[in-house]
């Protein structure tokens, strides 16, 4: 390690981030296989840490291209960090060249481009000469906005500068701030347009808080929390101690309306290792406070698949199991003068809640409110005839705050409760005292709900409750697809996809259909982290296929399958010849044992190996060529017709370019095979206007004239191998009565990429989307066909 620090420091690298590098081992490899591959031992700090930023923001997808982008750091081509995110991005897409052209390469990263102080000057008086009313606003401007626009201008010029720039000759038109100045930006007047957004905003809030669904709201417009709020008492802290013997408890609080998918999977591992790694436990509460969209078909599968990730929960409860209690506390809330009985309709009440206004029913005493209560209970009102809210302040800027309805009347059979309810708790109602009655520490949820915290505090301080430690995260995002309920919801409903297990959509029935283990999901889960760096960034898919690929090396048994099958016979041997060779099962883990197959007379290759007319880039099979089979050997090829190959076996001082996978016609069974690929084109399917447009179209391929080997005739649902050269399958569930269909979980490496012969809705297609032979044939051959 010692070396390794002296190489980092001879770069110019400060110790903090030597340090945080050595502690880091992907990074100390990454960063110092960028050095060798220019053959840099000492260089100045700026080269130096561009370099290493380089090198900590290569995907597996660019590693190919690290020697490039690190060449033209090295020759002083790429000089700032803003070039570099320029090139990265480039590459990033358009990963499927195989030369890079340089002119558009050196475009993107702005090689030769060098902004100075003097174009930067310029460009900031011409801009600021554009903003005619900045006299009249003064510093009420929007900085930001402004930075940024002139960003655009000069996308390459160094940030520091042009900041820096700005702000003097803004100074320079409007003199030192002086006091007006200070006190219009606290009380600065909205232009209508803003106001019109904001109130846009606040509609748009309000109608989710209602339907509770996730709230997006701009925070930054908030207005600080009172923090006393959650404080707790040294009594509330004795009470938890009391009943309660662990120091950390947290809960997976699922509403059930829906099936799981990859972001919940993330919610689940970290909140129940968080509980783990403190000596602490995990309930598993379903918020079903929504009769009308919950059933007991999602209670199950929600339960199927924490059990499937591995987590055992503390207990198991339901919020419906505490609808007396929420009864109880919400009439303390009304004998306080803290609640009130609202007979608006939900647009006059949205209207009013938009212009800051009260209710008119805001000052019913409480024993009126009380009684109302009590029939609303019993059933003497319509369905949204009234609702019981919390009287907050019609005023607020948070519009969580603006007397939410708390209690509502839904005449639906509850999946748990039956029909013994027909008033129904709302979720930010219900959610912070089933946290706090069950003693949870640490209510964590995405930043989406950072929003209604004040509101989760502001009920159990007013019931004097015990106030758990409340955390927002960021929401996963997966590029190529869609996580949205409401999205996932429309693909399942008008059949784009196969129901809620298709193998291309990460619910978690999806993903184990397709061949993910817990293991791999978890680890991809921990690998990603937790983070609060906001909602908007994604995570490749490449990083999820990773996780797979790993996991099913050292566990997914060798064999061999031939999606296309083509008949080739080898001349040079008996009619009954027959040459037992003995493979290894997983050739990682040697404890696994060996197989035997059989090379036969007659055995099957796969078109897509093989050409009448050869080619000089083409290793396959084609005319006069010397191949070779895996485990057995060259073979020269005597002739190739479109339904047939004939094959002489040749010595083993004979070495081919590279070996193609084969059956024996003996040993070979008829199963089908489905190929998947990302469901969106489109890195992020939600910048698109219909985002189904960006579908991808050959997303699911299906062969059905595949052929396995016997070997895995008692092969059972969810049984895995890697089929070699095309990739790791999982056997389906509608695998039965002797049909055996196979899913491709994952290619073999993340760039395999061929042709493929296969059906689409039974329609013969070319597919570009079966692991690629080393050395194939040239691109341009390949856009040919």
């Amino acid at each position: 390690m010692e070396e390794a620090q002296t190489r980092l420091q001879k770069i110019g690298l400060d110790e903090t981030t030597i340090k945080n590098t050595i502690k880091g081992k992907n990074a100390l490899k990454s960063i110092l296989q960028t050095l060798d591959l220019v053959g840099v031992q000492e260089c100045d700090k700026k080269i130096g840490n561009l370099l290493y930023e380089m090198s900590q923001n290569l995907t597996e997808a660019l590693d190919n291209r690290r020697a490039l982008l690190a060449k033209y750091i090295v020759e002083g081509k790429i000089t700032n960090k803003l070039q570099l995110e320029g090139g990265i991005e480039y590459l990033r897409t358009h990963t499927h060249l195989e030369q890079i052209p340089a002119q558009d390469f050196e475009k993107a990263a702005g090689v030769g481009i060098v902004v100075t102080p003097e174009q930067i000057k310029n460009t900031v008086a011409e801009f600021l000469q554009s903003k005619k009313d900045l006299k009249t606003i003064r510093y009420t401007y929007n900085f930001s906005e402004y930075t940024k626009q002139v960003r655009s201008l000069l996308p390459f010029a160094e940030g520091k500068l042009l900041t820096q720039e700005l702000n003097q000759q803004i100074e320079a038109i409007l003199g030192p701030k002086t006091e007006e100045d200070l006190k219009a930006a606290k009380t600065q007047v909205k232009k209508p347009q803003q106001q019109q957004q904001q109130q846009q905003q606040q509609q748009e809030v309000q109608q989710q808080v209602e339907e509770e669904d996730d709230c997006k709201f701009d925070i930054s417009k908030l207005v600080a929390r009172d923090l006393a709020t959650t404080v707790n008492s040294e009594q509330l802290l004795n009470w938890r101690k009391q009943n309660f013997p662990y120091e950390v408890l947290t809960r997976f609080p699922p509403e059930p309306n829906g099936y799981l998918h990859i972001g919940h999977a993330k919610s689940i591992n970290f909140n129940f290792r968080l509980a783990q790694h403190y000596k602490g436990v995990t309930y598993l509460r379903f918020d079903d406070t929504n009769p009308e969209k919950e059933c007991q078909e999602f209670i199950d599968n929600i339960k199927e698949n924490l059990r499937f990730l591995g987590y055992t929960p503390f207990k198991t409860t339901h919020a419906s199991d505490n609808f007396g209690k929420l009864y109880d506390y919400a009439v303390q809330l009304i004998q306080k003068g803290k609640a009130y009985c609202c007979f608006l309709t939900k647009e006059e009440s949205s209207k009013l809640r938009t212009d800051l206004k009260p209710s008119p029913y805001r000052e019913t005493q409480p024993a009126e409110n009380l009684e109302i209560f009590r029939k609303m209970k019993l059933g003497y009102y319509k369905e949204n005839e009234v609702c019981l809210r919390a009287k907050i302040d019609p005023t607020h800027p948070n519009p969580t705050l603006r007397d939410p309805a708390i209690f509502r009347i839904r005449f639906t059979p509850h999946p748990h409760q039956g029909d013994k309810w027909c008033i129904y708790p709302l979720y930010d109602f219900t959610h912070c005292i089933c946290d706090s009655i069950e003693g949870i520490t640490h209510s964590c949820c995405t930043l989406e709900f950072e929003v209604r915290r004040d509101l989760y505090y502001w009920f159990l301080k007013e019931l004097d409750l015990y106030r758990p430690f409340v955390w927002e995260f960021s929401r996963l995002n997966v590029s190529n697809t869609v996580l949205s309920k409401r999205k996932l919801h429309h693909l399942v409903f008008n059949n784009i996809v196969d129901g809620w297990d298709d193998p291309r959509i990460l619910t978690l029935n999806g993903l184990r259909r397709r061949g993910y283990t817990a293991d791999s999901i978890n680890k991809f889960c921990d690998l990603i982290s937790v983070t609060r760096k906001g909602n908007e960034n994604f995570i490749g898919m490449h990083v999820l296929e990773s996780c797979i690929r790993k996991d099913l090396d050292i566990k997914a048994p060798r064999t061999m399958a031939i999606l296309e099958p083509i008949v080739a016979i080898i001349d040079n041997v008996a009619e009954d010849f027959s040459e037992e060779l003995e493979v290894a099962i997983i050739p990682r883990n040697p404890q696994k044992g060996n197989r035997k197959i059989l090379l036969t007379k007659q055995i099957y290759l796969d078109k897509n190996d093989v050409r009448t007319e050869d080619h000089p880039d083409f290793w396959g099979v084609a005319p006069g060529k010397i191949i070779g089979l895996k485990q057995c050997g060259p073979f020269k090829v005597l002739s190739v017709t479109a339904n047939e190959v004939h094959l002489e076996r040749l010595g083993k001082d004979v070495k081919p370019k590279g070996f193609l996978h084969w059956l024996s016609v003996k040993e070979a069974t008829p199963c089908v095979a489905r190929l998947y690929d990302y469901l969106f084109e489109a890195y992020d399917p939600n910048e698109l206007d219909d985002y189904i447009k960006g579908i991808n179209p050959n997303s699911k391929i299906v062969c059905p004239n595949a052929f396995m080997h016997k070997d895995l005739l008692n092969s059972k649902p969810e049984d895995k191998v890697q089929f070699e050269r095309l990739g790791y399958f999982n056997l389906d569930f509608d695998s039965k009565d002797g049909k055996f269909i196979w899913n491709r979980t994952v290619t073999l490496q993340e760039k395999d990429k061929i042709k493929a012969i296969a059906q689409v809705d039974g329609k013969q297609v070319q597919k570009k989307d079966v692991p690629q032979q080393k050395k194939d044939a040239s691109k341009k051959e390949a856009k040919k066909e």
